[in-house]
């Protein structure tokens, strides 16, 4: 894994096959403490944002 210096995060393929994940899907970050996020990609939480009123930024 790699991050550049404006905080881009780069995955490589085989951390893309081991977390199920494909290139151009949304992930969600959850704020899991005050020092750490968490990414979702699928689960719970996921349906539940996808019902939320509000807007929800993109970044």
């Amino acid at each position: 894994m790699n991050i550049s210096e404006n905080g881009v995060i780069r995955l490589d393929q085989q951390i893309l096959d081991f977390l199920h994940l494909k290139i151009g899907m949304e992930l969600l970050s959850i704020r899991s403490s005050d020092i750490a996020f968490t990414m979702g990609a699928t689960g719970p939480l996921l349906e539940r944002a996808s019902h939320y009123e509000w807007e929800i930024l993109l970044y």
